[in-house]
């Protein structure tokens, strides 16, 4: 219950989502523009986005799944879901995803 409610604190916290939010576009533009290097035209580059992006699908699937799991137990224990968890929560979510897609780029092409 302890964690139930740590977890809800951290999810409804504003200031947060001001933080995940001005994260997030930085994210996004670093991602488009490794997207749109001309080392990452050729069949290497491709093959490096895709893995990539394999890592990075899996991380969403299992934090997607994990969060609406605890949003369940959110509301069987009789906490109100509002709209500042759900934006919290997408936009932490996507900000993970975009750091994962992002590091798993820089770590492959330094091994591949």
């Amino acid at each position: 219950m302890q964690f139930l409610d740590t977890f809800y604190k951290i999810m409804t916290n504003v200031p947060l989502l001001k933080v995940v939010v001005y994260l997030g576009i930085p994210l996004t533009i670093l991602l488009l523009i490794l997207f749109c290097l001309k080392s990452h035209r050729d069949e290497r580059g491709w093959k490096i986005i895709g893995k990539a992006s394999i890592v990075s699908f899996i991380v969403l699937i299992i934090l997607s799944n994990t969060v609406a799991k605890l949003g369940m137990q959110l509301v069987n224990s009789g906490y109100e879901i509002e709209y500042m968890f759900w934006a919290n929560t997408v936009q932490l979510i996507y900000d993970i995803v975009l750091l994962v897609e992002i590091t798993a780029i820089l770590i492959l092409r330094k091994i591949e």
